[in-house]
């Protein structure tokens, strides 16, 4: 039996997709279906089906699926347990901009309390972030989101994230209504606060935006400095271009809901190490 298989199993049962599952694990859809098909093999049973073209975990699959939990936990014990809290790799998982505005500056402060430890940073978007923890690739994830995480997770909220829509000139959130080429410019389509916008704008005022889809917020704000476009963005991540008047910041009526969350699991090992990081961000 191959311990690849097994987190397979574990990541289709969360995801109920085997397209979503490859994804993340970072295999082909081929792959995945191989490891299912051999799992079942060699245990003898059925462990998903399709039905209505969703895939459903069989009975035998939620008896496996705790046998399953335990084992890949004492892996990841396995794998840990010669580590102490003031050595070794703390990995945390971040979108860009908590990157920049929430981890960043308290890097010096963490690094003068565990000189000895290697923080390893990974940039993708927040439900990204949430599912790298899920699996136990990292240590801690950050995210911006209006709803709240998986209930299998810590929560540390870390308060509600101040969004400004901000245009290369002065207008009234009514002007970039009523312009038919105006173009929003903003980051993948799984952004909280991207979500929140395209949502609030549709709903209040049954508006869509051409829109211009960039993989960083430093290549936003070069655009919208350009008057290519507006964008709907958190203020920390502005702040410079609009005291330096590259940038204006434009009254909305949408109402926000976007908060910073800091994610931990129930974790026995690194327990000191992952507790004061949290702590610092109190």
């Amino acid at each position: 039996m191959d311990f690849r298989e097994l987190t397979t199993f574990k990541t289709i049962s969360e995801t109920r997709n085997f397209s979503k599952a490859a994804d993340i694990l970072g295999y082909t859809q081929s792959t995945v279906s191989m490891q299912i098909k051999n799992l079942e093999a060699e245990l003898g049973t059925k462990l998903f089906e399709y039905k209505k073209r969703q895939v459903s975990i069989t009975d035998a699959g939620l008896q496996l699926l705790p046998m399953v939990d335990k084992t890949l936990d004492n892996f990841s014990d396995i794998k840990k347990w010669n580590q102490t809290a003031e050595t070794g790799i703390l990995k945390v998982a971040a979108p860009e901009s908590l990157t920049i505005s929430v981890i960043a500056p308290k890097l010096q402060q963490f690094q003068a309390m565990y000189p000895q430890v290697q923080l390893e940073l990974q940039n993708a978007t927040c439900l990204h972030n949430e599912e790298l923890l899920l699996r136990s690739d990292v240590d801690i994830a950050l995210m911006m989101w209006p709803s709240k995480p998986s209930k299998r997770l810590i929560d540390h909220d870390l308060g509600e994230q101040r969004m400004v829509l901000v245009n290369s000139k002065k207008q009234t959130f009514q002007q970039i209504l009523n312009d038919n080429q105006a173009t929003f410019v903003i980051n993948e389509p799984e952004c909280s606060y991207r979500n929140q916008f395209e949502t609030a704008v549709w709903q209040q005022h049954q508006r869509q935006f051409k829109t211009v889809s960039l993989p960083s917020i430093a290549s936003i704000k070069s655009i919208v400095i350009g008057g290519l476009g507006f964008s709907y963005l958190p203020l920390e991540m502005v702040k410079t271009e609009v005291e330096q008047g590259q940038l204006f910041v434009i009254k909305t009526d949408i109402v926000n809901h976007v908060h910073g969350h800091l994610l931990t699991r129930n974790y026995k090992y690194k327990s000191n190490l992952i507790s004061d990081f949290v702590n610092i961000f109190k």
